[in-house]
């Protein structure tokens, strides 16, 4: 059975001087561990050591994972080798919810069921490797209680597929900065270090993870697989139900997950979900094919009898 974790964390740009060095120590050694050993509240900064991961990133030929912002990789290598599946967090940008299966040849099946609602029947395969030297470093605060993690990463990317949009062989290359809280923390403290960082020179990544900034320098972003259909004109009835549909959408898929996961109130959430698709295909059905919305609300239906 997997477990799970809330991961909150923010990523940084490392500092020029890394780039000058070519390796990561002068970035953990200079600005960034004098940041935090500045930042209020962090009473100690302890070197763990160096890391070397490998890791294998999955999806389908069309980006499905990608473009709802999940990932799923095995890695080796670490304290936390084995498959681990990253979920977004709606209410908070900063945390993913992290699900970890022990290392295995193939993908858990409890972990493969929690893809359904995201892959449907689109296989999943091999998309990108990341290997990783990570030096990391843990800080305290005065009573020796785990407050974060700082991690300074030196990546190395490669595609492995030739995905839509993507070149098979592609490859690129970066340093960046991972502070993570630890259970328990006050989220105060991410912004804390982050006014640390920023006067020393050290600035918010653009990417939200390895795997999305990976994706977009061996090709076009994610957003862009497969060539979207033609849209209907910006302000338009039919821009706007499907803006409308587009929303309760991505809930459903997203609250499949949370049911299979048995959290609160999802059963709840998710028939509220199936109900407001349903009322749509009515109210709107002079601008929508009813062929196509008819059978699915059967479908919607059925499930939300199934929940009941």
């Amino acid at each position: 059975m997997a477990s799970v974790t809330r991961e909150t964390e923010r990523k940084y740009e490392a500092p020029a001087a890394a780039e000058e060095t070519g390796g990561p120590d002068a970035a953990a050694s200079g600005a960034l561990l004098d940041a935090l050993t500045r930042t209020e509240g962090v009473a100690r900064v302890t070197g763990r050591g160096v890391e070397e991961l490998d890791a294998t990133y999955f999806d389908t030929d069309d980006g499905r994972l990608a473009a709802a912002r999940t990932t799923l990789r095995r890695r080796t290598g670490g304290h936390d080798a084995g498959w681990h599946l990253k979920l977004p967090v709606p209410t908070d940008g900063d945390a993913r919810d992290e699900l970890h299966a022990p290392l295995a040849d193939t993908l858990p099946a409890d972990l493969a069921r929690l893809l359904r609602s995201r892959t449907r029947d689109a296989p999943l395969g091999p998309v990108l490797r990341l290997r990783t030297t990570r030096r990391r470093h843990t800080l305290h605060g005065a009573d020796g209680t785990l407050l974060a993690e700082a991690a300074t990463d030196t990546v190395r990317a490669e595609r492995l597929d030739g995905a839509p949009g993507g070149l098979a062989g592609a490859t690129t290359a970066w340093r960046e900065i991972e502070i993570e809280l630890a259970e328990g923390a006050p989220a105060s403290l991410l912004d804390r270090i982050e006014e640390r960082l920023t006067a020393a020179g050290i600035h918010r990544s653009k990417d939200r993870s390895k795997f999305a900034r990976a994706l977009t320098d061996t090709g076009p972003p994610p957003e862009t697989w497969p060539a979207p259909d033609p849209a209907p004109a910006p302000g338009t009835a039919g821009a706007e139900v499907l803006a409308h549909l587009a929303r309760w959408h991505r809930a459903l898929v997203a609250l499949d997950t949370d049911v299979r996961r048995d959290l609160p109130d999802s059963v709840h959430q998710l028939r509220v979900a199936t109900r407001r698709l349903r009322g749509a295909f009515k109210t709107y059905r002079k601008v929508l094919d009813r062929a196509v919305t008819d059978p699915v609300g059967e479908e919607l239906k059925w499930l939300a009898g199934e929940l009941a």
